[in-house]
């Protein structure tokens, strides 16, 4: 009899549709997602092969008690129950924990997910930190910071919203801005952490925690924070890695796939943020493809109970290039998706916007207009592979859309 994994997912989101549920079933595990948008998912299965969970459930999948009941309704005896989603991580992890099986730390996810919480737990605990203060709609709290500052949602995602402010001035037309989106929501305003900006990919088994490795990233010009390129087990995160581990292993975490981004200031790693699941934005899929089509199957292992080997690494080279849309319009062109190889190298070009679309800069991850991932498992140089890539794409928006 064929082991249950149930995967809890929200939108329908390339990780989980074409990373997640091919690998749970390649492992001849029995699939059941539970999600909130049934239909989409559904609507996806129908014309997709490549997405073929064997059920499909639907229930509020951020109540943790209709999970639990969802799940005993229709009589399901999991072996595990995983998510990859940023908001559902919580939910996950009690659920997990009500059906005894291997699950993160609910009240990790929770500190690592709201990030006014996560700059106290650093405080509490004198781990590396910089100053914050949550501000709210028609309060006058007192910055108490010098400037410049970035503001950002408490439990934003994809650099959405996220901006750099150099002065009370600008601080104050973001916040309107922002309020007129979304009136009762926190914002949260941190003292700006010069330097460059790294990310720590951890995998824990529930005995130890390992750093498989990182990306150096770079990011746009102020005053956004928008990751324009990124390479694996760059300079800068290598010389920090024991150090942002260390961090990491203060804060809680421990079990299950983590993603993290430290800034390597003048005195070291200080910790911008805890997304307490897979890394994202393509970068998944071109560590599937380093670590040989085993990246997907090794976390889902790990909510199995399956044990990591102790010195578990990805190596090679990759990178990553997004293209950035630089104003509002209408795409044009007529660059596609493909994969190319070239003896070791592997090319991944994935076009995320179609020609036709009327596109509205949002200055955040959501302005990609295509990304283009490298990959040399045996850790050729990917210099010459990323120009040809370039020098074909030829997507872009032609004219002003008025926002």
């Amino acid at each position: 009899m064929k082991s249950t994994m149930i995967i809890v997912s929200h939108v329908v989101n390339d990780a989980v549709t074409h990373g997640f549920v091919p690998a749970a079933k390649a492992m001849d595990l029995h699939v059941v997602l539970i999600t909130d948008h049934k239909l989409s998912h559904l609507e996806l299965a129908s014309r997709d092969s490549h997405f073929n969970p064997d059920t499909i459930l639907e229930c509020d999948v951020f109540n943790p008690l209709e999970l639990i009941e969802t799940i005993t309704e229709h009589e399901l005896k999991p072996d595990a129950i995983f998510s990859n989603s940023d908001h559902l991580q919580t939910s996950t992890a009690i659920c997990a924990q009500f059906f005894g099986l291997p699950s993160k730390d609910w009240s990790v996810t929770l500190k690592a997910k709201n990030k006014h919480l996560t700059r106290q737990v650093l405080n509490e605990k004198a781990l590396p930190n910089t100053q914050s203060c949550l501000l709210h709609r028609h309060s006058n709290a007192a910055l108490g910071m010098a400037f410049p500052v970035v503001a950002k949602p408490k439990e934003g995602v994809a650099s959405l919203d996220v901006q750099r402010c150099d002065s009370q001035s600008e601080l104050d037309a973001y916040c309107e801005a922002f309020w007129q989106k979304h009136p009762n929501a926190a914002i949260l305003v941190e003292q700006f952490l010069q330097g460059p900006l790294v990310t720590l990919e951890t995998l824990g088994d529930g005995n130890q925690l390992i750093a498989v490795g990182g990306f150096d990233v770079s990011l746009s010009e102020p005053p956004y924070f928008i990751e324009t390129a990124a390479d694996w087990n760059g300079p800068n995160g290598i010389a920090h890695r024991e150090a942002c581990l260390a961090q990491l292993k203060a804060f809680g975490v421990g079990f299950g796939v983590c993603h993290s981004e430290f800034i390597i200031t003048e005195n070291g790693p200080v910790l911008v943020e805890i997304n307490y699941r897979s890394i994202g934005d393509g970068r998944e899929f071109l560590l599937n493809n380093l670590a040989h089509f085993g990246w997907f199957s090794t976390i889902l292992g790990l909510h199995l109970g399956r044990r990591l080997d102790g010195d578990y690494q990805i190596h090679g080279s990759a990178h990553v290039h997004y293209v950035v849309a630089g104003h509002s319009g209408v795409i044009d062109g007529g660059s596609t998706s493909f994969i190319q190889h070239d003896d070791d190298i592997i090319t991944q070009q994935q076009v995320l916007k179609t020609a036709g679309e009327h596109f509205q800069q949002s200055y955040s991850n959501k302005d990609y207009l295509a990304r283009i991932s490298i990959v040399s498992p045996s850790g050729r140089n990917l210099d010459q592979a990323l120009q040809n890539a370039l020098s074909n794409f030829d997507l872009a928006p032609t004219r002003e859309v008025a926002a």
